[in-house]
């Protein structure tokens, strides 16, 4: 039997969930199954697919255009290897699973000369990495970013990279809702631009997106609405221009929509020590919460194709358990919310939400 009548038989026999029993079957095994790894090796002994509940370890690899990138960037994704610089560890590679990609777009640093403050972002990329998701950290000029401005088509290029032309691009989710993305500040602005023109992404995050700066310069409620997919907002509640209750920007959304307000400030989504001087609020776990909830709505919205873990609509970790083998890889860490319940300074954290006529909100300390 060849590899191809193999895949399509596991898939009709049940290797995937459900939900992949669709019309076009051999489509989706052009998508998610259309070769194994050369070297079995090169699956590391996974016999899951990697998830926020089961992840594995992540690597990382950064590029240059010299390497035919379309920026200097780095590609964080999911690997079964130990070594301790994560850049030595290669990629994931199995035979039924393809990695979603996902679009990290930082904004303006703390430190206006600051070259490398792309790397400054991994918690986030490696969280989502260990989940099963590549994630593309590229480093440029953030701005304030109008529906014209030449950085969406940037930001979309570097997408369109991650999945056609990076070097790993044969493990890449094809389908066209397998794409995120995530951004802070003007990374977030651009982000949802890129969301906007692109209109096929499967979700969309802002970390503190300085919304109130864009007023003269775009129709923000029409951009919130244009962005056409599951959305998560951050935000500091003391912050003014990123505050999504001003103007009622978050109410006004059309789309499902989570929110996640708290005490804090504008680059706490950052490691302490690299605020340049920048306020930070003193709710220390904000970084940690941020990461976790980020790839808990991630794994709500755009699965990975054959995993059968289930969030529930208030981003809870579901109970679960591990085998020997995937306690190896650590489980799931969500340290941060856990560490946020009852702290005094992180009073008036809370998670909201509306997906259809479902609408609720909790508090998360």
């Amino acid at each position: 039997m060849d590899r191809r009548r193999f895949l399509r038989h596991g898939l009709l026999a049940g290797a995937a969930p459900a939900t992949l029993a669709l019309s076009g079957c051999a489509n989706l095994i052009d998508v998610l199954g259309q070769a194994c790894p050369e070297d079995p090796a090169e699956s590391g002994g996974i016999d899951w697919t990697p998830d926020v509940m089961h992840p594995v370890f992540f690597g990382f690899k950064d590029y240059t255009p010299a390497d035919g990138a379309p920026a200097t960037l780095r590609v964080f994704y999911p690997s079964h290897q130990t070594p301790f610089d994560g850049s030595a560890r290669r990629i994931l590679k199995t035979c039924l699973d393809r990695w979603p990609t996902v679009l990290f777009l930082h904004g303006q640093p703390p430190c206006l000369d600051d070259a490398s403050y792309y790397l400054r972002w991994r918690r986030i990329p490696e969280m989502l990495a260990r989940s099963g998701y590549v994630v593309v950290v590229p480093k440029y000029s953030a701005a304030l970013a109008g529906r014209d401005s030449p950085l969406v088509a940037f930001g979309s290029g570097v997408i369109d990279w991650a999945r056609m032309t990076w070097e790993h691009a044969r493990w890449v989710d094809k389908r066209p809702g397998a794409v995120a993305i995530v951004g802070h500040s003007y990374g977030a602005i651009l982000g949802a631009q890129v969301a906007r023109s692109r209109g096929n992404v499967g979700a969309y995050v802002s970390l503190s997106a300085a919304w109130d700066e864009l007023h003269g310069v775009d129709d923000v409620p029409a951009l919130l609405a244009g962005i056409n997919a599951p959305s998560m907002f951050m935000w500091g509640d003391g912050v003014f221009f990123e505050d999504m209750d001003a103007h009622d920007l978050w109410t006004n959304i059309p789309n499902t929509k989570h929110a996640f307000e708290h005490p804090g400030e504008h680059f706490d989504y950052l490691p302490d020590g690299n605020q340049c001087g920048e306020p930070r609020g003193a709710c220390a776990p904000v970084e940690r919460v941020s990461a976790e909830l980020t790839a808990l709505f991630l794994q709500r919205h755009v699965p990975l194709a054959r995993s059968n873990t289930q969030i529930p609509i208030d981003l809870s970790p579901p109970p679960i358990v591990l085998t020997p083998k995937q306690q190896f890889y650590g489980g799931p860490d969500f340290t941060g919310l856990d560490s946020i319940k009852g702290r005094a300074a992180c009073k008036g954290a809370t998670l909201r939400w509306k997906d259809g006529t479902a609408t609720g909100s909790r508090a998360l300390a």
